[in-house]
């Protein structure tokens, strides 16, 4: 698989186990979708997969989980001059924890073209209008047991602007892999012979998306 969907399981069940009861009602979401221009080249779209595919996303150990989340880092900022459109959220109430966590991975999958009919000349009719590459998406999501101060932005005019985004991204690596209760990381469309076309973004389902300042 060249997504990664460790949001399946809980990574830290026995450290939840040990929490108080106060501390379990914590609970944060944390999701950034990042369009990055492609130009019509593979290359993007496969050194993304290969980092997504690292095995360290799914072990849960401290340092490998943070060695993880450095190369994802590390690859989107190395392409933040080619960054088109995004959305974030940012959730700190349990209970819409929990359904934005669940609404973000089932509608993430669902848009992910992970078959063969899905990729190349072959187009999917439900989410999919020309097979054309100019953009690869990149999404993360973070269940989180602490909260995410660099997301904990009060001035609204600054959400979608590219220095905001880059802080959201530079963040990632603050994050103390023991606050982890599930996560996920994932390309749009999900095989690296794909991309997302100009048609593509122009349908309902991809008008949340913000063009960065």
């Amino acid at each position: 698989m060249v997504t990664r969907r460790s949001w399946l399981q809980s990574l830290t069940e026995n450290v939840k186990g040990a929490l108080s009861s106060d501390d379990k009602e914590k609970v944060y979401f944390f999701g950034l979708q990042l369009l990055i221009r492609a130009f019509g080249e593979d290359t993007l779209r496969a050194r993304f997969a290969e980092v997504i595919a690292d095995p360290d996303g799914a072990l849960e150990d401290v340092a490998a989980k943070r060695r993880y989340l450095k190369r994802i880092v590390a690859l989107m900022l190395d392409q933040e001059a080619y960054w088109s459109q995004a959305f974030w959220d940012y959730k700190t109430k349990p209970d819409e924890t929990e359904a934005e966590f669940e609404a973000w991975t089932a509608e993430i999958s669902a848009i992910t073209a992970t078959e063969h009919e899905e990729v190349g000349t072959e187009v999917d009719g439900a989410y999919r209008l020309s097979s054309n590459k100019d953009y690869v998406g990149i999404t993360v999501v973070f269940k989180l047991n602490a909260p995410y101060p660099p997301a904990e932005i009060e001035d609204e005019t600054t959400y979608w602007t590219s220095t905001t985004v880059a802080k959201l991204v530079r963040g990632l690596l603050l994050i103390n892999p023991d606050t982890i209760l599930a996560d996920g990381v994932f390309i749009t469309p999900g095989s690296s012979e794909d991309g997302l076309s100009e048609e593509d973004l122009l349908t309902g389902g991809w008008s949340y998306l913000r063009v960065l300042n």
